[in-house]
């Protein structure tokens, strides 16, 4: 008797609990669009109903990329969305016009980026030791200023010829490579060139193929890549974090084992042989001339920038390899490419280069294309004050997704978004890039590599177009992962076929 009693009390008060919470849903839910004035007369944003301890949390699952669920929302509550992930308070920002007043008109205003122990645990607990995840300090505008003749080498000086010359004979490897056997493993092959694109241009070092501790630096450098570019619950619920711990550890042994190859292969005996009076000769030597003479920019912080932008190339290799997977399916396209480089190097059939861009437009746009149907995220800002976007309220150390995804998926703003069209980036036989295409950024804080993005995967692709045409090695339907450029360690292989023209 006692047991039923107690069953039905408990019954009782379950069903009490049940009420309140579908009450306090409902009232949530009648109230959830009514824009209320804060005490600066700024709009709050509309937020929507929020579970205990996790917040908005639920409303991304289901969803193969998370920023699919922002679009969802930004359609039910508007272009500005207030969210409470775990214990983080954050905005969602929608439309092209606000996404540039957040990226360019206020830049100054969001120029901080999130603090997840994750990301910190990859620089040695402090987040300000990476190009990507530090906030916007004098230290990061000196580390940017050092770049740019790297990252962004003008036509027709000496760094960009030889960037040219060092994409071409990596292209070159790959054409001998694909010669011994037709059928290939598109990913190994693409970032270990890559890697060495990269340790050649800003380090002037060059490795081969074969060599394992290289071929072990670009995969762990892959590995990370894949790491920090997906989304965990314990970002925003650090109480997880514990069930992550052997993956931390796995990213720690890699992360070391990063740094020994940079020291050992690639400084050496660089900082002690370098004399600060001289011309730096490449991005090494102009680290260390800066450790030299300026004080507050120490060793290791120039350590982790080394590292930072060689890890670079995982990035360019990952896009490529998606880019020749979109390919797979488009002869069409590729038949095109062929037909701009024939027609750009002429009868001598020379080796096709970047300084030929150009001249080949279309190949061009299919790279812009590539990059709109991955649909990369831009990685989250945080505003460093208290600030507005479109009339909405936005709150000091706010975190702010900007929903690039939908710029690039949007149905009013491309014709036709979920099909490979190059021709989209093309104006009277011209590459043209909408105002709404900012797969990079933009601002003080815009993707620092972008330009070798682009110079890479123009070089990579149209000099392997140059020789053979690709087609699926299986029947079966490949997949192309998108809101993300990071894939797993992919089985995926390419058949290359020789072009029936002699070149």
């Amino acid at each position: 008797m006692f047991f039923i009693t107690l069953y039905s009390q408990l019954s009782f008060l379950f069903i009490i609990i049940l009420v309140i919470v579908i009450l306090l849903i409902i009232y949530e839910n009648l109230n959830i669009r009514k824009s209320k004035t804060s005490d600066n007369g700024l709009l709050e944003p509309p937020m929507p109903f929020k579970i205990p301890l996790i917040g908005h949390l639920h409303l991304l699952g289901g969803y193969d990329v998370p920023y699919k669920a922002f679009s969802e929302l930004g359609k039910k509550y508007g272009n500005i969305i207030k969210l409470q992930l775990g214990n983080v308070k954050c905005v969602v920002i929608n439309d092209q016009k606000n996404i540039r007043e957040a990226l360019i008109t206020k830049g100054h205003h969001f120029d901080s980026r999130p603090s997840f122990e994750r990301y910190a645990r990859l620089f040695s607990g402090n987040k300000q030791n990476s190009l990507a995840f530090c906030d916007w300090s004098d230290v990061q505008k000196t580390r940017r200023e050092m770049l740019i003749m790297y990252t962004f080498p003008r036509a027709a000086t000496n760094k960009f010829h030889n960037l040219e010359t060092i994409i071409q004979n990596n292209v070159q490897s790959m054409v001998s490579k694909i010669c011994e056997n037709n059928v290939v493993g598109i990913k190994p092959m693409i970032i270990q060139h890559c890697g060495n694109i990269f340790t050649t241009h800003f380090c002037s070092r060059q490795f081969q193929n074969t060599d394992k501790e290289f071929v072990d630096m670009v995969n762990n450098f892959d590995e990370i890549f894949y790491e920090v570019n997906q989304g965990y619950a314990a970002d925003f619920l650090p109480f997880l974090m514990p069930l992550h711990k052997r993956n931390l550890k796995r990213m720690a042994n890699m992360t070391a084992n990063i740094k020994k190859f940079v020291l050992e292969r690639i400084i050496g005996d660089r900082f002690e042989n370098f004399d600060a009076a001289d011309e730096p000769s490449d991005y090494v030597e102009s680290l260390i001339q800066h450790v030299k003479k300026v004080k507050s920019f120490d060793w290791e912080m120039a350590l982790f920038a080394l590292e930072d932008i060689i890890g670079g190339h995982s990035a360019v290799a990952n896009f490529l390899v998606k880019l020749f997977a979109f390919l797979l399916k488009e002869p069409t396209v590729q038949q095109r490419i062929q037909n701009e480089i024939d027609n750009a190097v002429g009868i001598e059939g020379r080796a096709i280069g970047i300084s030929d861009r150009n001249k080949l437009p279309y190949t061009e746009a299919t790279i812009f294309e590539a990059i709109r149907l991955i649909a990369s995220p831009i990685v989250p800002r945080v505003s460093n004050q208290d600030s507005s976007i479109d009339g909405y309220k936005i709150e000091q150390d706010t975190l702010i997704f900007l929903n690039n995804y939908d710029l690039s998926m949007s149905e009013k703003l491309w014709d036709e978004p979920k099909k490979f069209l190059p021709e989209r980036f093309l104006k009277n036989g011209s590459l043209v890039k909408p105002d709404h295409f900012l797969p990079f950024g933009g601002g003080k804080r815009s993707c620092m590599g972008y330009k070798m993005v682009q110079l890479i995967s123009f070089g990579v692709l149209s000099g392997l177009l140059q020789h053979y045409t690709i087609e699926p090695f299986e029947t079966k339907e490949y997949k192309i992962p998108i809101g993300s450029l990071a894939l797993p360690r992919d089985p995926l292989q390419i058949k290359f076929t020789k072009r029936a023209v002699s070149l």
